[in-house]
């Protein structure tokens, strides 16, 4: 979607003049939201209400004298200036002639003393402060002097003389400006808007970027997308195509909603496949369709439509979205998650195999079909095994007509090439590190950070720039030029190889334009392209930050030079807030607003990775470029090392409690007062007491997980390597079994014996805390119930950290705090019996995913306004995949809405097990039976019972007849 900045200087520019104030100065705690005080009729307000507490002061002689008259001793004073009396009235005060510092003012007199007298004060330039955009300047008769602009003020925002911005009230360019005589104006520019080519009609015309536009017709491409059945072809295989995407448009009030289509191929692919060509050392070809680079690392991913990113959803709020998944994985099922988006109207749309849908099998399509019905920033990503590491996953941005969005006031342009979407990146499919680091001693450590799919391995680079040094010495006898004293000198070299690469490229051509392909034997991983945001100076961007990682490695995003005013996270607006830096987790998104009011030039955009990408393990990061418009095609020169730190706020802090000067967490941020009246996170969650409160504690457990450690041939007590040891994250000592069937379309089959929690396993006199449980995790809520959950990371194995997303439903945020390095969720019940939970219920933010403190807690709530089976679980996927999550089950069965008709189902199969209910134990399995509870009760891992279950209930019924 591109934005036109044209505009034409009028032949006289109309000129705003900013007046003077001629106001003392005061110290900067004050805001521009104060008053203005002006000149000395100000000062002698001001000096009015001091002086009613100076009446006792004592009286200055000098040049003045109170005279006594007969009629009006008591209520005049003789001011005698120059051999001159002036007769001044009770109240009165004035100025010195001689000196501008000196206020006199007439008081009455007391009991003792009932004459009327003249009383001096000195006047204290302290206690007058300059507006905001002035400056104090000393001027002859003043005292204090006046205060002068320095800067031209619009809609509460400060502009520097030679700064430009765009006014959405008019759609005009103002500059601020300084004539010769020093007085500060705004000049005023008109934009320049093509001609419409052609006779529009009403019904097709709209404005885009300020100016007037004719929508084009519908064309074959929408009757192609509105085809059912077609197949695809060949342009949805581009990034372009989805750019020129008919429902990526501007949104307009009142317009008419689109349906919205697209197609999904899922499928094996690779980085820098055939389809890069010459890739880096020719940069064209980096932009060619289907080249994915990464880091420059050659690996296995899993991708949609070649992309990774994968295609880019962007609609408007009340438009239909219709994608059609096919599965062309190799025997590997998948299923797509639409993550933010709660399906109100279509939980079974949600996405989680084995709760809301069966798996799409492979050579299947299954086609999602929902509303956009929260505008917002989210993203899409596969909900299957460690797909969305490999690269399924892709923005979902919803947008309404900026003059409906509460903070479209701070932002000139929202653009979708100012995406960003961050991911950890490891140099293996997920499948393969999840293997050797359950099974071995593999670690999970993510060795890069990418943004938009892209980015350099900067410490790999470095490395290989030692060793090459190191075989050079041992090599000659002669002196080597030494290498920079640091890694970060000599990657200030790489700008000077790349652009060199930028020389050597030729037109793209179309891929069968040449007889071979040309794919490197090694890739130069110095040439790598960077992710380039660009921007034109004087104006405001909305960006879009989009966490789409999968392993534990928070990022920290900061742009050099530049402020981020936060104004939005997971799709709900907050108070703005003006920071330095934002962490976001797995799951999250913040969006926020640049302006480039910098010099024309280029700054670097910086990915700090946390936690298992810390310079304890990886020191990951990444970095991008924003470029200004007219500046050089190079990279920028500020030094790159991981121990870089923004400047400024910190939002969103990790492992850290409130009250902070120089950190802010989720929980300080505040909520516009719009979602008081929003089903699920309205005012009535904000009420002293919720309706059900539940405690979710967890940590790494030393249990033997039949999964990953056999009992009697490699417990975890065993002679082994600590790196062998795997220990088991659990909800309440609970790994959560996922059934062989749907819930959600399959829930006429379950009963509430097949579920299990914490207490129905300690009324079943089954200890969790000493043997290891795995069953189907489900918490149970009416309708309508306000629900709190106290979520305690216990933090005794490891410092950790863990960010948590619930479907269905966003939640209010209430509290967060970190205790120590470590608590027990016993502790935190008694805090909680002793009130002693910190609760925020004054606009506490809404969010859908949030991070819970090593060693703290996290509080939120939720009206249960949505009926359904919806999962609840961290999102690191290595954690949620072996069972770090549960269920919560809203409403009863006939609450919940009908799936549709011949919606898929799964299930076991066995004929020797087979029941009315279709469902089956699956006993003939070889593993080791592992501790899972048993059958009966509420407790029990099964959904199906068991033949001698199917016997007794025969023999009870023949004895009952």
């Amino acid at each position: 979607m591109s934005v036109s900045h044209n505009y034409d200087q009028m032949s006289q520019p109309t000129t705003t003049t900013t007046t003077q104030t001629k106001t003392s100065k005061r110290p900067s705690r004050f805001n521009s939201k104060m008053p203005v005080v002006n000149s000395r009729l100000a000062e002698l307000a001001r000096i009015t209400v001091l002086l009613t507490a100076l009446l006792q002061f004592v009286s200055y002689a000098s040049g003045l004298q109170t005279v006594s008259e007969s009629a009006d001793e008591n209520t005049i004073c003789l001011y005698q200036e120059y051999n001159t009396t002036y007769r001044k009235e009770i109240g009165a005060v004035w100025f010195a002639s001689k000196d501008p510092c000196l206020v006199y003012s007439c008081a009455a007199g007391v009991a003792k003393d009932p004459q009327a007298h003249i009383v001096v004060t000195q006047v204290d330039c302290n206690e007058f402060y300059c507006e905001v955009g002035s400056e104090l300047r000393s001027v002859e008769g003043s005292c204090c002097g006046e205060c002068v602009r320095t800067h031209c003020q619009h809609n509460h925002t400060l502009y520097a003389v030679g700064e430009s911005w765009h006014n959405d009230a008019d759609c005009t360019l103002i500059e601020c400006g300084r004539l010769d005589n020093g007085q500060i104006v705004m000049n005023t520019y008109k934009r320049n808007c093509p001609a419409l080519t052609e006779d529009c009609p009403a019904s097709r015309l709209e404005e885009r970027n300020c100016c007037p536009y004719c929508r084009p017709l519908q064309t074959a491409r929408i009757e192609e997308l509105q085809d059912n059945v077609a197949e695809s072809t060949d342009d949805i295989w581009t990034a372009e195509w989805y750019r020129n995407h008919p429902c990526n448009r501007d949104c307009q009030v009142g317009a008419e909603p689109m349906t919205c289509r697209y197609k999904f191929v899922v499928e094996w692919y690779q980085t820098f496949s055939k389809a890069c060509y010459d890739c880096p050392r020719n940069l064209t070809d980096c932009s060619r369709p289907h080249c994915v680079m990464g880091d420059g690392l050659e690996r296995s991913i899993t991708v949609v439509n070649r992309m990774m990113p994968g295609p880019a959803i962007e609609v408007c709020e009340g438009d239909e979205i219709v994608v059609d998944v096919k599965n062309h994985l190799l025997g590997e099922s998948t299923s797509i998650h639409w993550h933010g988006l709660h399906q109100k109207k279509t939980p079974y749309m949600d996405g989680v195999p084995h709760i809301t849908q069966c798996p799409i099998t492979p050579h299947a399509t299954f086609r999602y079909s929902f509303p956009a019905d929260l505008s917002g920033t989210h993203f899409w990503h596969s909900h299957t095994g460690m797909q969305r590491g490999d690269g399924v996953f892709g923005a979902l941005i919803i947008r309404k007509p900026k003059t409906a969005e509460p903070h479209g006031g701070l932002y000139d342009f929202d653009l979708s090439e100012h995406v960003m979407i961050v991911q950890d990146w490891i140099h293996d499919t997920g499948a393969s590190i999840f293997s050797y680091h359950h099974h071995s001693r593999g670690d999970n450590k993510p060795h890069n950070l990418l943004v938009n799919g892209k980015g350099r391995y900067y410490n790999r680079i470095w490395a290989e720039a030692k060793q090459a040094h190191r075989r050079a010495e041992e090599r000659t006898t002669q002196p080597v030029e030494p290498l920079p004293k640091s890694q970060v000198d000599f990657v200030q070299t790489l700008p000077r190889q790349a652009r060199l690469a930028k020389t050597n490229t030729t037109k793209l051509f179309p891929v069968n334009s040449r007889q071979k392909r040309g794919n490197l034997n090694e890739i130069p991983l110095e040439l790598v392209p960077h992710q380039i945001y660009t921007v034109r100076r004087g104006f405001r961007y909305r960006f879009r930050i989009i966490n789409a990682e999968y392993l534990n490695c928070p990022i920290v995003v900061s742009i050099d030079g530049h402020n981020l005013t936060a104004i939005n996270s997971d799709g709900f607006d907050i108070e703005a807030m003006d920071v330095g830096s934002i962490v976001t987790y797995s799951g999250e998104r913040f969006d926020f607003v640049l302006n480039a009011n910098l010099e024309v030039g280029n700054y670097w955009i910086r990915l700090k990775g946390l936690m298992d990408c810390s310079e304890v393990f990886t020191s990951a990061f990444q970095v991008a470029i924003l470029r200004y418009e007219g500046a050089p095609d190079e990279e920028p020169t500020a030094e790159l090392s991981y121990g870089h730190k923004a400047e400024g706020i910190e939002l969103n802090v990790m492992n850290r409690g409130p009250g902070y000067p120089d950190t802010k967490t989720v929980a300080e941020m505040r909520a516009l007062p719009i979602y008081d009246h929003v089903s699920g996170i309205d005012h009535d969650t904000l009420k002293p007491e919720a309706d059900y409160k539940f405690f979710i504690y967890y940590d790494f457990y030393t249990k033997n997980n039949p999964d990953f450690h056999d009992k009697d041939l490699y417990a975890m007590d065993m002679e082994m390597t600590q790196q062998n040891r795997l220990y088991t994250p659990q909800l309440n000592h609970i790994t959560l079994k996922f059934p062989s069937l749907a819930m959600l379309p399959s829930r006429s089959q379950l009963k509430d014996s097949d579920f299990c929690n914490e207490t129905s396993l300690m009324d079943q006199g089954i200890d969790c805390r000493q043997e290891f449980c795995k069953c189907h995790h489900v918490l149970q809520v009416p309708l309508g119930a306000v629900v709190e959950m106290i979520i305690v990371d216990e933090g005794f194995q490891y410092y950790a950290n863990h960010p948590f997303h619930l479907h269905g439903n966003a939640f209010r945020v209430m509290g967060l705090e970190r205790l120590g390095e470590n608590v027990t969720v016993e502790m935190i019940k008694q805090l909680d019996q002793f009130n002693l939970l910190k609760r925020n219920l004054d606009n506490p933010p809404v969010k859908d995913t949030v991070t819970i403190p090593d060693g703290g807690y996290t509080i939120i709530r939720f009206e249960a306004s949505n009926p359904g089976y919806w999962l609840f679980h961290c999102h690191i996927e290595f954690h949620a995949e072996i069972g770090m999550a549960l269920v919560f089950k809203v409403g009863n069965d006939d609450q919940m809405v009908p799936v549709p008709e011949n919606f898929p189902t799964c299930g076991d199969y066995n004929p020797d097990l087979r029941s009315d209910e279709g469902t089956t134990e699956d006993s003939g399995s070889s593993k080791p039976i592992t501790a899972s509870p048993p059958n009966t009760g509420g407790g029990g891992s099964g959904l199906e019972p068991t033949l001698i279950t199917l016997m007794i209930s025969f023999m009870l019924v023949k004895i009952y007849r």
